[in-house]
């Protein structure tokens, strides 16, 4: 078994481990073959590369975190980069000092970068990118799993081969949820934060909050606060009295 390594803490621009993201408190119901393949990628040392594409608060960022988290837990090395960050951090840093950062990961056991899509009108990065890749290709047993808004076949990228290296990847897009799935997430989220949703008061929100998955999530959030603190359940009167609904 490998040695139990952290994310690299001298890396500045790496993203921490979010304990709170775990493939078990993924509602998965609507993405069980996406889960599956992840859960292999990060648990064992074949070799693979995956492409996971999502709207925004379908779960894409939540599952790299978890797939990172069951990696490092599996004694394995992982990297976890936002490029959304990253290009941020160029500005003040220099594109040349950042793209130092590139030379090294493809020595990580599993490299998780989220926000692909950032790339876009980023044709300096896209170029650091596909020499990543292309590092990548070449090392045998390599593992890479990628989190992006779009589809890679769908992004306007100024390179074409690195559009052509992001298609070699397996693609899963995380599926858009319907009413009654919605309602199943709001609960099973709940659940987990201790609180006891009835079906009822679910479809209560849906039909009252915004429809978007992660604008729901982030009431839910609210509302575990507020039941805290009043020791309230989660009753349809007490939701419109905090949250003037």
């Amino acid at each position: 078994m490998k040695k139990n390594i952290e994310i690299n803490q001298q890396f500045p621009l790496a993203l921490k481990l979010d304990s709170s993201a775990t493939f078990a408190n993924y509602w998965a119901e609507a993405d069980a073959q996406a889960l599956a393949a992840l859960q292999q990628l990060a648990q064992s040392a074949q070799g693979g590369w995956i492409y996971l594409a999502g709207p925004a608060g379908s779960g894409v960022s939540h599952l790299l975190q978890a797939s990172s988290a069951a990696a490092v837990a599996a004694g394995f090395s992982v990297m976890v980069l936002s490029l959304s960050e990253l290009i941020a951090a160029g500005k003040s840093l220099g594109a040349d000092e950042v793209a130092g950062y590139f030379d090294t990961l493809e020595n990580v056991d599993l490299l998780c970068i989220d926000d692909i899509d950032c790339l876009v009108d980023q044709p300096q990065w896209q170029e650091h990118l596909f020499y990543l890749l292309e590092k990548l290709k070449n090392k045998p047993g390599s593992r890479l799993l990628i989190g992006s808004h779009s589809v890679a076949a769908q992004l306007p990228l100024t390179l074409a081969d690195l559009k052509s290296r992001l298609m070699w990847a397996t693609g899963f897009t995380l599926q858009t949820l319907d009413d009654e799935q919605k309602c199943n997430l709001l609960r099973f989220k709940a659940k987990g934060l201790g609180l006891d949703m009835s079906a009822e008061v679910a479809r209560f929100l849906l039909n009252r909050c915004s429809r978007n998955v992660g604008d729901l999530l982030a009431v839910l959030v609210q509302l575990d606060k507020l039941a805290m603190s009043s020791g309230r359940r989660l009753t349809i009167p007490w939701i419109k009295s905090v949250l003037e609904i």
